[in-house]
């Protein structure tokens, strides 16, 4: 309950805004699934210290569960395959 308290607080007064956006982190989106006690949040950063400065301060206070999933998108498949066919002749 101390984190939805907190998730509420930093969602209302802008705070959650103002962290989700910084020059090397951004949170595109963010999705709940309440009947499973889920969140599903999608994000592009520089690198994965920007993930875990993101993401620590909730583990860290409320000891919440995270998995992270490193994706990318069809231009970059496309353009990573393109090379692979290059050097498989």
């Amino acid at each position: 309950m101390k984190a939805y308290q907190l998730f509420v607080e930093a969602w209302e007064n802008g705070e959650m805004a103002k962290s989700d956006k910084t020059e090397k982190f951004e949170m595109l989106f963010r999705v709940h699934a309440p009947g499973e006690g889920r969140v599903v949040c999608l994000c592009k950063a520089e690198s994965d210290k920007e993930i875990f400065e993101h993401f620590a301060p909730w583990r860290a206070k409320f000891g919440i569960h995270m998995e992270f999933t490193p994706v990318i998108s069809c231009q970059n498949i496309v353009d990573y395959h393109k090379d692979l066919f290059k050097t498989l002749g």
